[in-house]
């Protein structure tokens, strides 16, 4: 689940106009198969870059071209909001009050509920609701210091240890008596619930020994690129714990995408980043042997627009409620565009039989896209899913054709 936070720009991704007042930065859309995008050329002075940092990031051609066969896009998605919180939950659990699970949180409840490491979040929302423990966790240095936290260095393969092996197991085994004492002791479900989760993540403690890490990390030059980074990094901790089977979700977070000033130039920037981190997944994802197991999803809290809040060079775009999302990976339909804007950026409706644009049909919304994502996960008629019912039209090929 990779997150833009902050609200991106779809016409300057996957949801291009024509140039004038949504869109400064180029001439006309381009395409690759059926799917449409704006085609910005980037470049070091462009985007106020260090000489050089613009290598390491990805154009919009170049991400189409090399992954539009395996893209569903889906454009004019109404948010209801332009609200940060509410968009951000909505887009990542289908519900924009509060209570409901992320969906990453809820496949991997429903996929993995023994595992400690089920559910990994380096951002953006990851409420659980109770129905699995989250890794929040983006430095795997800091991973390493939870899977070995008898070790001294946990980077050194033979570091000194803090107690022998015996010790250890003495200490473990009081830490769990006296756990164990306390929750029998519990009435309050919450705390008992968090309880039970300590109990469940020391009980799994020699299993993270078995997740391989990389052993040298991204290092990208200069601090302009240190979230592109972290990103980076990000994925090669999510590639690692899919590749051990001890994952089943994990959030992807890069930030600077509230671009209320300077717009053109640092949403351009950030979105370059997020598509070069989106393609370094799957570089990582290939190279390990998943990448046809993997799914993924794309998308911010909203969108911005309609236009400019000022004339000048330095104008901004402020929240807009209709957004895209994108898609790809196993299961989900190939070379495809679901949805559209007008060019003063409204939501167009659809035919929920077809899918295809007709005036009086259904507008997609978050709801929607989470039931089809809860059916190609195969967990919509689960337990758990059904405690978090969501009121979304039901279009069973939204995803998958």
């Amino acid at each position: 689940l990779v997150n833009a936070s902050g609200g991106w720009d779809p016409v300057y991704l996957c949801d291009p106009k024509p140039k004038g007042p949504l869109n400064r930065r180029y001439d006309a859309p381009a395409s690759v198969g059926k799917i449409n995008y704006a085609p910005i050329g980037i470049d070091d002075a462009s985007l106020g870059l260090d000489a050089g940092s613009s290598a390491y990031l990805m154009s919009n051609q170049q991400f189409f071209e090399k992954y539009a066969a395996s893209l569903t896009v889906l454009n004019g998605v109404d948010m209801a909001t332009n609200n940060h919180d509410g968009g951000s939950r909505a887009t990542w659990s289908g519900r924009l009050a509060e209570g409901f699970p992320s969906f990453g949180a809820l496949v991997a409840a429903s996929r993995a509920p023994e595992s400690s490491l089920a559910y990994i979040s380096s951002g953006g929302f990851d409420a659980t609701e109770g129905i699995i423990p989250l890794t929040r966790m983006s430095s795997i240095d800091a991973l390493k210091r939870v899977a070995f936290p008898n070790k001294l260095d946990p980077n050194d393969p033979e570091s000194e240890l803090y107690h022998n092996n015996n010790t250890a197991a003495r200490i473990r085994k009081a830490q769990e008596a006296r756990l164990a004492a306390q929750l029998d002791q519990q009435r309050l479900p919450r705390v008992k619930a968090a309880m039970n989760e300590l109990m469940l993540a020391r009980a799994s403690d020699d299993v993270l020994k078995d997740l391989v890490l990389p052993g040298e990390l991204v290092s990208l030059p200069g601090y302009q690129l240190g979230d592109l980074q972290s990103l980076q990094q990000q994925v090669q901790l999510a590639v690692a714990a899919f590749k051990a089977g001890m994952a089943v979700a994990v959030n992807l977070n890069l930030g600077g995408f509230d671009t209320h000033a300077n717009h053109d130039v640092d949403q351009v920037r950030q979105l370059a980043k997020l598509l070069a981190g989106v393609d370094f997944l799957m570089g990582e994802a290939e190279a390990a042997g998943i990448a046809d197991n993997l799914v993924i999803m794309m998308g911010s809290d909203f969108a911005r627009g309609p236009g400019y809040n000022a004339d000048n060079q330095y104008g901004g775009k402020d929240h807009w409620s209709i957004t895209s999302a994108m898609l790809m990976g196993r299961g989900i339909a190939k070379n495809r565009v679901i949805g559209a804007t007008t060019d003063d950026q409204l939501a167009l409706a659809i035919d929920p039989a077809s899918l295809a644009l007709k005036e009086g049909g259904k507008v997609l919304k978050p709801e929607t896209i989470h039931l089809a994502l809860r059916k190609l996960a195969g967990v919509a008629d689960n337990e758990l899913a059904t405690q978090f019912p969501l009121a979304g039209d039901d279009l069973p090929k939204l995803l998958t054709g």
